[in-house]
């Protein structure tokens, strides 16, 4: 879908990452959450917005620190039913 390498919990996307970005399903209920964090914008494909899924900039992420990025894209697949 996007070229990077993708990350699944249970058959649902979790995150992925493309160079110097990632990118995590975050949920619409929590997107508000997540774009209030540094780095982050909203995925955009063929110019249209892709609602509870972010981009971090690799650097906002490593500094804010992953594994909270990654427990926020967990609370939301984690939700989601097994594929």
């Amino acid at each position: 879908m996007f070229g990077g390498i993708c990350w699944l919990l249970d058959g649902n996307m979790l995150c992925g990452v493309e160079v110097g970005r990632y990118m995590f399903r975050v949920g619409k209920a929590q997107e508000r959450e997540a774009l209030s964090r540094p780095g982050a914008e909203i995925v955009s494909f063929a110019g249209r917005a892709m609602g509870g899924i972010v981009w971090v900039a690799a650097e906002s992420c490593h500094q804010a620190g992953l594994e909270s990025w990654i427990l926020l894209a967990e609370r939301f697949a984690g939700s989601l039913p097994p594929k």
